[in-house]
């Protein structure tokens, strides 16, 4: 077991727990033990030629599937690319795809995304498959082995998300104890942050058959603006234990987030009081509020396990308890441009939450055939109860600045809000999937359905919603042409809670009233092609997503009522994507996507016509590997990124400029003192260029980040 004993792991163990390690669900059938394999074998067993995305993913009720024979669009991000990218969150990884758009500023604690013109909330972030247990605001990846992006909405795989995201599903993926590992790490980055942290593999007993995996991060510095300093805690525990037939998962992690003397900022151009132009982007690491604070705090304890009663038989099971909170001035901190000078007003004030959410699955996997037919049918349960306290209302503040010119003493923290019992809702679903095969593999069939069961209660405005909706799927999958190309076709849709209109908007007609969920639906063609040095992936999609809108309205009988809310609202959505890695010589490799989307309000009173705002037509990224020929383990990699033009509003009165960003990195592998020891450095644009990267909300701009530095060095014993 190396320097590690068995006696020192019990004892971490032992400590975390008692110092409030807590744990997260890990679905039985997603852990590998791979203790004969090294490393570096099963990477390349796992992973395309750069080493960029694994061939596989784990896909929720579907189980874990290769790529190739997926009828939907599917990226996993390896554990490799994580660590020589130098990302940090999930957000960093995300970076590599052209296709997804960020809504908040870089080094915000809570990340947000647009995926194919919908929002992907961070409150919506899946762990190991499940929804309502991944950390609050933002996924650091010590924690991971591997990201995974399924575009569009998919009620299939995961059921309805908790604040009804339907752009996509991010799966978040564990490290488990699946080889012998020892390394350190360490990292410093431009302003003076640095981190550290551990991460320690064993396996043990006869045949391999106990894993334990323990990793720790702690950072602290200024860090993303000037004057804003950061400090990061995190750990985590996964034991398992694995035979033929059984399979148990322990996990735990907790990750703690403190922030003082600052908070990035959303600026307005558009709307009541603003300038009502664009105006060229400020410094990316301007601090607007140097003396606002933000704490975030999350805990997870999970346990797992699966029965295989035959080869073609199991049953699998897990329950997860998670514990999150945040505090101080996390959102809500924006600018209100008054004129072409800058000048600007601030908007911002302190919020809070409390949220405990208990999660639960049980289901059955079983193989068999019907004559040359083959069978994989799926029988699962899902239980979610999400229930928080959170502030009703809070104070707000202001102060007058300008955005080129920020004054030294803005944002003094506001008063503590009043935090309240605010939610207390369920979400039950039922899944049945069939994954039928023919022709060798040739000709391959999905067809399932999600029953889901939503009831929630709003305590604040004493509402109860209680309403439920089958979401029925199938996609197929061809290859006339041989194993390595696939041809896919599919029918998905999303799921998300109805609306409840503002039981307290007396000039609204339907005030109070909660309407059906709403039902997005996703049509999608697409192909993949994947050989020993090259995997690329082209999709056509169109969704239709609904929503409600306000048309004018009056009352005989009620002279208040001036308007009525309804779920007439139609958004759609179609593009192309295309996405490709590969070696264009044993030297240099090739990573790339390209986009592009329409957006369309189909149906609406105001907006029926305009584009959805913050979604660019055209994206695309391009980035290189290139090992020196003459200097072993010397790499040196670039990656340009370029961002068309997008719309501010809804309105489509107000258009953000197109800009291209170039990134800059190395790495150095060797070993000294016979440590397996690499070395990384990374520039992120290159040209320090000012920039406006996205849209928050209607109006509201997120300033592009400024250049950065960052160094690394790990040690693998």
């Amino acid at each position: 077991m190396g320097f590690l004993s068995k006696k020192a792991l019990v004892k971490a163990i032992s400590f975390f727990m008692l110092s409030g390690g807590t744990a997260q669900i890990v679905w039985a059938e997603d852990v590998s033990m791979l203790p004969a394999i090294s490393a570096e074998a099963e990477e390349e067993s796992q992973a395309d030629a750069t080493g960029t995305y694994l061939q596989q993913a784990k896909l929720g009720a579907l189980g874990e599937k290769k790529i190739l024979n997926t009828p939907f669009s599917v990226q996993s991000y390896s554990q490799k690319t994580i660590q020589d990218q130098q990302a940090t969150t999930i957000g960093d990884v995300l970076k590599n795809d052209a296709s997804i758009r960020v809504t908040t500023n870089q080094g915000h604690l809570n990340e947000n995304f647009k995926l194919r013109g919908f929002d992907v909330n961070h409150e919506d972030m899946s762990y190991n498959g499940m929804f309502g247990v991944a950390p609050y605001g933002r996924v650091p990846t010590e924690l991971l082995e591997s990201v995974t992006v399924l575009k569009g909405p998919n009620a299939l795989v995961g059921g309805v998300a908790p604040t009804g995201s339907v752009g996509g599903t991010l799966i978040a993926n564990s490290k488990r104890a699946d080889k012998e590992l020892t390394q350190i790490s360490a990292s410093m980055e431009e302003k003076g942050y640095y981190q550290s942290g551990f991460d320690i593999s064993r396996r043990f007993g006869a045949e391999k058959e106990f894993g334990v995996r323990v990793n720790g991060t702690y950072g602290d510095g200024e860090h993303y603006i000037e004057g804003m300093n950061d400090r990061h805690i995190s750990g985590a525990i996964a034991a398992d234990y694995t035979t033929d037939k059984l399979k148990i998962n322990f996990d735990s992690y907790a990750i703690r987030d403190n922030r003082t003397g600052g908070s990035p900022a959303m600026i307005a151009m558009g709307g009541s009081g603003s300038v009502n132009k664009v105006l060229a982007a400020p410094k990316g690491d301007s601090n607007y509020f140097p003396y606002l604070i933000g704490n975030t705090d999350s805990k997870f304890a999970g346990l797992s396990g699966e029965y295989k009663f035959t080869p073609d038989f199991k049953a699998f099971a897990g329950v997860g308890y998670a514990e999150k909170e945040y505090s101080g001035h996390l959102f809500g901190t924006r600018l209100v441009v008054k004129n072409e000078a800058g000048d600007a007003t601030s908007q911002y004030y302190r919020v809070g939450s409390k949220e405990k959410n208990t999660a639960a699955n049980l289901g059955f996997e079983g193989k068999f055939d019907t004559g040359s037919i083959k069978h994989t049918l799926g029988l699962r349960a899902d239980y979610l109860k999400r229930k928080y306290v959170q502030h009703a209302s809070a104070t707000s503040a202001a102060f007058s600045t300008n955005i080129y010119d920020p004054i030294a003493d803005g944002g003094m923290p506001t008063t503590y809000p009043n935090v309240v019992p605010y939610a207390d809702n369920e979400y039950v679903s039922y899944t049945l999937t069939d994954q039928i095969s023919m022709l060798e593999d040739k000709l391959q069939l999905i067809v399932g359905a999600r029953y889901q069961d939503i009831d929630t209660r709003n305590l604040v405005k004493a509402s109860h919603y209680s309403d439920d909706k089958l979401s029925p799927s199938l996609g197929i999958v061809i290859k006339p042409f041989g194993k390595n190309l696939s041809f896919y076709a599919s029918y998905v849709e999303g799921l998300s809670e109805g609306t409840t209109v503002d039981s307290t908007l007396k000039k609204d007609a339907n005030k109070g009233k909660t309407f059906a969920p709403y039902e997005t639906k996703q049509y999608e063609i697409g192909a993949k092609y994947q050989t020993p040095n090259w995997l690329n992936t082209l999709a056509i999609y169109q969704i239709d997503k609904p929503s409600v809108m306000v048309s004018p309205y009056t009352d005989a009988s009620d002279s208040n009522i001036t308007q009525i809310t309804t779920d007439g609202a139609e958004t759609r959505s179609r593009g192309i994507e295309w996405s490709f890695s590969g070696k264009l010589t044993d030297d240099l490799n090739l990573l790339g996507s390209l986009a592009y989307i329409d957006t369309e309000y189909t149906k609406d009173v105001s907006n029926k016509g305009n584009s959805i705002y913050g979604v660019p037509d055209f994206t695309a990224s391009l980035g290189l590997d290139y090992a020196i020929p003459y200097v072993e383990g010397l790499s040196v990699n670039t990656r340009v990124s370029y961002v068309g033009e997008q719309y501010l509003n809804s309105a489509n009165t107000l258009t953000l400029p197109d800009f291209t960003i170039w990134d800059l990195g190395a790495r150095y592998t060797t070993k000294i003192g016979g440590v397996n020891t690499t070395f990384l450095a990374n520039i992120d644009n290159v040209t320090n260029k000012n920039y406006w990267e996205g849209v928050f909300n209607d109006n509201y701009a997120i300033v592009g980040a400024a250049r950065s530095y960052k160094l690394g060095v790990s040690f693998d014993f």
